[in-house]
């Protein structure tokens, strides 16, 4: 994901606003050895960072990872709420209701949509007459 980010999308400044997508016809890259170095050196430089980044963030929450370490020796399984007894509410809400909020209320608002949206249909005589079919017309 990291050569991607690097390589493919342009987000490095140090490699630019270049890509380089790879080809699964090609063995070769289209770029020279020295900038392959760059970008080896820059994409090992984006992991150390997010490797200390995530290993100051397990120090800072120490609490909250042996609590969920002691929970996952418990169950197979977490589930959202699980984290949010560990963790506490999220600090922002999204706008909309998620899958996981619908699942959880058992689809409650789309039954209730669903049944004010059904209005009962009369039925239609056949009068024997075949329906319209459209007609294609080139242009």
């Amino acid at each position: 994901m990291t050569y991607a980010q690097v390589a493919v999308y342009g987000f490095s400044d140090k490699i630019g606003l270049l890509s380089f997508p790879q080809r699964e016809d090609e063995f070769s890259k289209p770029y020279s050895n020295r900038t392959g170095a760059m970008i080896d050196e820059e994409v090992r430089e984006w992991v150390g960072k997010a490797y200390k980044r995530t290993v100051e963030l397990i120090e800072e929450h120490k609490e909250q990872v042996a609590q969920i370490a002691e929970l996952l020796l418990e169950k197979e399984v977490l589930h959202q709420d699980d984290l949010t007894k560990v963790l506490g509410e999220r600090p922002f809400k999204s706008g909309e209701t998620t899958n996981y909020d619908r699942f959880k209320s058992g689809f409650e608002e789309s039954e209730k949509e669903s049944q004010k949206e059904s209005v009962p249909v009369k039925p239609v005589e056949d009068d024997g007459i075949p329906p319209l079919e459209p007609q294609v017309v080139p242009t």
